[in-house]
Formats: structure tokens, C-alpha cells, sequence
């Protein structure tokens, strides 16, 4: 008799969406002869929303990825993708035994993304990022800002929510330092004005010196130059403006947008390969699912647990479902003792009452805590973690046909 080979399942990537879509395979697929490989670069879990409290000093969570895996049958690979081929169905790895091979079935992209380095001279060379892996990354800025001296300037770029949360956290653990924030727009308006009104207020009481509307033009090793001829000296400089997927898929030919992300149906299959599926950061779904799809956290967790949904469902012959969600709310730190909480049901914008100070920090703490508790309760009870907003997509779909419809009978002249 011949004996049915097990389906491999390949994960690339070991973040909340790559730990997720793993974890519930595993659990869901138990009893369908499937063979489930995790490959992340580092041996242990990065907890992505604290890397500017570990920046300036804080001791965060870091559990093992081993640990995050135990009791299942998946084999956890350490080593770094470098090619995809697509035809023979193969990732090459780097791992420190040399280099090897991993064949799959289905492969799960979940890279994540990291600080886009290129567009800006001198970035790469001087500038320090919140990445967990690399030379002028989060270790080596931390071990940057223990040699500050007093009254030094630390420069942070970007007027998003991790440029205040960096430029905060700087500020509240060195006191002493010139905190300045830079931004090539306005800072803290991605969730309109009177959210921005909040964050603006916090960094005025803190004593963070604002630029707006200043693109930086060069990183030097002892400032930013800007582009209306400014220098601003400093004795660190942190960007935090711009992030994109590694380049693994545009490489290997998969179909990509700018930023490197693939692109993806409305079940998260690449829409070169069905047999591909991309979670978290690295998706970009070319089908408006009724949401605003950011690179957010939770996105990562609905993504990662779709997708293994999906992947059972085509393994029991079942249909799979779209991408539809609706998201919960959005907490950003502005140090130890402030943040800015506020609700953003169901299409992530904020409305209600805005969260400042202990309880909005309590808040934040209380879901970055939850994020991870997903994680390891999907382990003992897979299938748990479950999202609101699953019919978004179809009534999204109901709105583009009525637009098309009108559409055309105006083209017609009905």
C-alpha cells in the first residue's frame, strides 16, 4: 500500500501574525497528516510594541519561541530565508549549521516589516532604529543613550505613532537630554484633529521641541541636515518614518506593491500563487475588505488566524473565508505616565471619548499584555482567538456593485 505523503506547511516569519497562524494550524490540523515548519531568524518572541521602552532601558518579555510551540508538533527552524523559488516549491535558508532547503505545500509569508533605510543619505550609516535585528538597532541605541550626557540632543524622525512614542520615552528616561521631533508633515495627525489636539498637548508638556513640515535631506553623523538649509545638531539620531516587508518576495517574482508587500485575494492568497499565503505586515489585499488594512497588531493576529482557517479549510475541502474585520480601538504611549486611548469601532477611526494619562496607560499595558495572552491561550485552545466584523466585506462588496451598476447606466445614458 502506498502511504499518503504529509502536506507541508512552511512558515516564514516568527511575529504575532507567523506565532498565530501557526499555532492555530497546528491545533486545527492535528489529525489531517500535515507536517508544519516555523523558521524565524532569532530564537525567541520580539514584543514589538515595547522596543522603544527597551530602547532606553526597560527589561521586556522575550519568551522563547520553543517555549511558545510546546506540545505541538510543529519543528521550529532558527535561520533567515534568503530565496523563495516558487517553481519546485522551496525556501533556501541560512541557519548557523550552513545552509539548507525546505520544501512546502503551503507557505504562510509573514516576514513582518521593519524601518525602510533607503531614500535619505546617511540613514543607514548613522541614524539608530526600533528594529529588532541589525547594527544600529534597538540594542545598540540603548546602549547609545546610556553614554548621553547631559544636556545632549537626541533627534527622532517621523510624526507617527511610534516617532511620539520614542520621543516620549527618550524624555522621560533622560530627562536631562534635548528631545526634538521631526517631521516631514504634521505630527500625530493619522487619526484626525482631535486626536492630534492630545498628542500635541503631551509633547508640549513634556518639553519636546516639535519641527513640522521639515524633511530631512541628509542624516550626519552628528545631526539632520533639512531640506530648507537647517542643521540640527545631535548626539543621536532615531528614525522612525517609514516602514516596508523585505524584499524575499519581489525577488522570488511574487506580485508585490511598493513597500514589498504581497499582494493578496480576499482569502490572503498571493495573486500569483494560490498556494501562498501572506499575514500581517507583508499583505496588502487588493480587495477593499470593508476596513482600512494598516500594519497594526491586530491585524496581525486576524491575518495570521485567517489564514490558518483557510489553509484547514482547503485541507478538509471547505470553502474558505474573505478578510473581514472590524477593529477595536488604539492606545499610543507618550511615556511612563501619559498616553492618548481612544475607540476606533468598527472601520478604525476614532470616535467616542478620548483616554489620557494613568488610564490610558493602563489601557495600552492591559492590551500589549493581551496581544501576547492570544498567543499562548491559542495554544491550549486553538480556535479561540475570534474577531468582530466578519460580514464587513460583503456589505463592502454590496457597495462597490451598486457603484458599478450606477456607473454604468450613466455611461449608458439610462
Amino acid at each position: 500500500m502506498m502511504t499518503k505523503h504529509a502536506t507541508k506547511i512552511l512558515v516564514l516569519g516568527g511575529g504575532y501574525a507567523g506565532i498565530m497562524a501557526t499555532l492555530r494550524l497546528a491545533g486545527k490540523t492535528k489529525w489531517l497528516n500535515t507536517q508544519i515548519t516555523l523558521v524565524n531568524g532569532l530564537d525567541h518572541f520580539v514584543e514589538r510594541p515595547r522596543l522603544h521602552e527597551a530602547a532606553t532601558g526597560a527589561k521586556i518579555r522575550q519568551p522563547g519561541i520553543a517555549h511558545l510551540l510546546r506540545g505541538t508538533a510543529v519543528t521550529f527552524v532558527r535561520g533567515w530565508a534568503t530565496a523563495i523559488d516558487t517553481d519546485v516549491q522551496t525556501v533556501a535558508l541560512k541557519t548557523e549549521e550552513g545552509e539548507k532547503t525546505l520544501g512546502y505545500d503551503y507557505l504562510v509569508y509573514a516576514l513582518g516589516s521593519q524601518t525602510r533605510r533607503q531614500g535619505v543619505p546617511g540613514m543607514a550609516q548613522f541614524a539608530y532604529t526600533l528594529d529588532a535585528v541589525g547594527k544600529r538597532t534597538t540594542r545598540a541605541l540603548q546602549s547609545r543613550l546610556n553614554k548621553l550626557l547631559p544636556g545632549k540632543t537626541v533627534t527622532v524622525v517621523g510624526g507617527g505613532a511610534t516617532g511620539l512614542e520614542v520621543a516620549c520615552e527618550v524624555k522621560a528616561n533622560y530627562p536631562q537630554s534635548v528631545v526634538k521631533l521631526v517631521t516631514a508633515g504634521a505630527a500625530g495627525d493619522f487619526k484626525g484633529e482631535r486626536i492630534q489636539t492630545h498628542l500635541l498637548e503631551a509633547l508640549a508638556e513634556q518639553g519636546i521641541e516639535l519641527h513640522e513640515n521639515s524633511p530631512v535631506q541628509m542624516v550626519c553623523e552628528d545631526g539632520v541636515q533639512l531640506q530648507d538649509g537647517r542643521f540640527l545638531p545631535a548626539a543621536a539620531t532615531i528614525w522612525c518614518s517609514g516602514f516596508q516587508v523585505p524584499g524575499l518576495a519581489k525577488e522570488a517574482g511574487l506580485p508585490v506593491n511598493g513597500l514589498n508587500q504581497l499582494l493578496a485575494d480576499p482569502f490572503l492568497r498571493s495573486t500569483g500563487y494560490a498556494n501562498i499565503y501572506a499575514v500581517g505586515d507583508a499583505v496588502n489585499p487588493v480587495e477593499d475588505p470593508g476596513t482600512p488594512v494598516r500594519m497594526s497588531l491586530f491585524v496581525a493576529l486576524v491575518t495570521g488566524a485567517l489564514a490558518a482557517d483557510n489553509i484547514t479549510a482547503v485541507l478538509k475541502q471547505k470553502s474558505q473565508r474573505p478578510l473581514s474585520f472590524a477593529t477595536y480601538g488604539q492606545a499610543i504611549g507618550m511615556g511612563p505616565h501619559d498616553a492618548v486611548g481612544f475607540n476606533t469601532f468598527p472601520a478604525d477611526r476614532a470616535v467616542g471619548p478620548v483616554f489620557r494619562r494613568k488610564t490610558a496607560v493602563r489601557l495600552r499595558s492591559f492590551f500589549v499584555w493581551l496581544l501576547l495572552a492570544f498567543l499562548k491561550i491559542e495554544r491550549r485552545l486553538p480556535g479561540f482567538f475570534f474577531w468582530f466584523g466578519k460580514g464587513r466585506f460583503a456589505r463592502q462588496q454590496k457597495k462597490v456593485g451598486k457603484m458599478e451598476t450606477a456607473v454604468g447606466r450613466l455611461e449608458s445614458g439610462d
